[in-house]
C-alpha cells in the first residue's frame, strides 16, 4: 500500500480514518470477509494478519469500520479524481465493464429488479460500472438503480471522463 501511494490517494493527510480505510482495502485484496469478521481479524486479541500493528491502529471498533466507508464514500470524487490524474492521459484507450450483484436485504436505494446476470431472478440487484485506464488500473466506479441497462449507463462514463478528467478524445 505504501509502495503504490495508497495512503496520499485516500487523503493527504493523516487521520484514523484514513488508516483505517487502507486497512479495509489490503484486507478487501487479501482476505475478503465481511465487515465485522474484518473488524475482528484487526482487533489485537482476534488478529489474523499484523496490519493493525503496521498502521498503529489499537483497538479497533465496529462503527469506526462504517465510519471509515462513510468517510472514503464522502471523498470517491477527490480520490477517483486523483487517480485519473495519474493514471490517465488523453487520446489513451480507457476500458469499461459493467456488472451487477443481487441484493437479499431490504435497504438497498438501488436495488431493483432487472436483467440479472448470475440467474437470481428473485432477488432485486443493483449495477455498477467500472472504469480503468489502458493497463487495468482501476479509476472510477459508479452504482446504477437494478434496472439500468448497460448502455444506458455509458452517457455518464463519457461526461464524468470529459468533464471531470479532462480527457477530449
Amino acid at each position: 500500500l505504501r509502495s503504490i501511494g495508497l495512503e496520499g490517494v485516500l487523503g493527504s493527510r493523516a487521520c484514523r480514518e484514513r488508516d483505517l480505510a487502507c486497512a479495509l482495502v489490503v484486507l478487501r485484496l487479501v482476505a475478503p470477509r465481511s465487515k465485522l469478521a474484518t473488524c475482528r481479524g484487526l482487533r489485537e486479541e482476534t488478529a489474523t494478519t499484523s496490519l493493525a500493528l503496521e498502521l498503529n491502529l489499537g483497538d479497533v471498533a465496529d462503527e469506526e469500520i462504517y465510519a471509515a466507508l462513510d468517510w472514503l464514500g464522502a471523498r470517491q470524487t477527490r480520490i477517483e479524481t486523483k487517480l485519473a490524474r495519474q493514471h490517465l492521459r488523453d487520446g489513451t484507450l480507457v476500458l469499461y465493464d459493467v456488472s451487477s450483484s443481487y441484493c437479499t436485504g431490504r435497504h438497498a436505494g438501488l436495488a431493483k429488479y432487472g436483467h440479472n446476470r448470475d440467474g437470481k431472478t428473485r432477488f432485486p440487484q443493483i449495477v455498477y460500472g467500472l472504469l480503468c485506464n489502458a493497463e487495468g488500473c482501476p479509476l472510477a466506479i459508479e452504482v446504477f438503480e437494478g434496472n439500468t441497462a448497460d448502455p444506458n449507463t455509458l452517457h455518464a462514463q463519457i461526461e464524468k471522463l470529459r468533464q471531470r478528467f479532462g480527457v477530449k478524445r
